[in-house]
């Protein structure tokens, strides 16, 4: 086995205003506390080339993803695009413009961080050595809480680490189930949020890159935090590093192999409030003429990790379920990449799934609003038990 690393910033200049993502609209950003990057990790075997890439985006639409992949140009390769879905990052879906009926996405900006993207895959594939991986989890409790359903939780910190053969750390994956947002809704700073502590201070304890992604954050996957401050902020990064730091130092590494199956899916499209942001040009319309959107899943298999990808952001329920199956197939540690490869908001439980009367006024539904709608839990979760039942 051998991997690469790379990364670039891809934090946009606040010479225009910047229109931040994840809450409002016209939230304009002031200051930049920390810079958003671009980070790839290239994974390659005799047989398979993965190259999993962590944006510092609140979402990255699957045209998007498909043009940077056009634009590597590497068939031979598998490539995955994941959003960490920071809620302090410009505006990359349209929908946190200076008003609810102006898009707030800079092109210019839009489309030099996707050449960014492009370089930067390059780039990890020009650093490829020789490497040994291990995983492990652990359970990292009192930081996050699920707002929608406190009973339903997961606080589950997934693992990798590659080494080098004198047992020195190379690049480490944090794979973790919570919204980047404990800085809240009047922050003006641009940030990765807590995701910056954990990536810097993993950083600084192995001499060695971190990459992180988010897990199945719906439902609110959020941080339970009292003040929204940047204190806390660097509080649950530190801690979820330690964690994650500790339970790797107490596993040995080991060759492996990789492989990654896909499945491509189509769901149907039935959210009124997204149809009028199609007509109101402030989201790319990707509907077929049948109302469907084509979309995908993927099933990572790292020696004794497996990781399902998932197109949106699926509430713990089902990423629960995801990791039970995965366990059940034969899998030491499992995760869940949410937002890969396309952001088509909440994916909820069929069974828990009530869109409201008034979408305008959700109230204890405000998921259901932010979906493409029920079909979407369907294929995904059917089309990635079909994946984890092969042998």
């Amino acid at each position: 086995m051998n991997i690469g690393y790379a990364q670039q910033i891809i934090t946009p200049s606040l010479n225009k205003p910047v229109f931040l993502a994840g809450f409002g609209n016209d939230r304009r950003a002031e200051t930049i506390h920390d810079d958003l990057y671009a980070r790839a990790l290239t994974i390659q075997t005799e047989q398979t080339t993965l190259v999993l890439v962590a944006l510092d985006l609140i979402g990255f639409f699957r045209p998007d993803v498909l043009e940077v992949i056009e634009k590597v140009d590497r068939p031979d390769m598998q490539i995955v695009i994941a959003s960490t879905h920071t809620h302090h990052g410009p505006d990359t879906m349209g929908l946190w413009g200076p008003d609810q009926k102006t898009r707030g996405v800079d092109e210019v900006w839009m489309s030099a961080t996707k050449q960014k993207i492009v370089d930067v895959i390059h780039a990890s594939l020009s650093t490829l050595k020789p490497a040994s991986v291990k995983w492990a989890s652990v359970h990292v409790p009192g930081l996050v809480k699920n707002a929608r359903n406190p009973e339903m939780l997961d606080d589950e910190l997934t693992l990798l680490q590659f080494t080098a053969a004198d047992g020195r750390p190379l690049t480490t994956l944090f794979n973790f189930p919570c919204h980047p947002e404990v800085l809240w809704d009047m922050n003006p700073n641009i940030t990765s949020d807590y995701v910056h502590t954990l990536r810097e201070e993993t950083e600084k304890q192995t001499g060695a890159p971190c990459i992180f992604f988010s897990g199945a954050l719906g439902g609110m996957m959020t941080p339970d935090v009292k003040d929204h401050s940047f204190e806390e902020a660097e509080s649950m990064g530190r801690k979820l590093a330690e964690e994650g730091i500790a339970a790797l130092s107490k596993v040995e590494s080991q060759k492996s192999l990789i492989s990654i199956e896909k499945r491509i899916i189509k769901a149907k499209l039935t959210n009124i409030l997204y149809k009028l942001a199609f007509g109101r040009k402030l989201l790319p319309d990707v509907r077929d003429k049948s109302g469907y959107i084509t979309t995908e899943v993927n099933l990572i298999r790292i020696g004794g990790l497996w990781l399902a990808t998932v197109p949106g952001e699926l509430l713990p329920k089902l990423g629960l379920q995801l990791k039970s199956w995965m366990k059940e197939a034969g899998a030491h540690v499992t995760g869940v990449i949410g937002l890969a490869n396309d952001e088509l908001g909440y994916i909820l439980p069929v069974e828990d799934f009530k869109y409201p009367w008034n979408p305008f006024k959700p109230g204890k539904h405000y998921e259901e609003t932010n979906s493409i709608g029920k079909d979407i839990t369907t294929k995904v979760m059917n089309s990635l038990k079909e994946l984890v039942s092969q042998k």
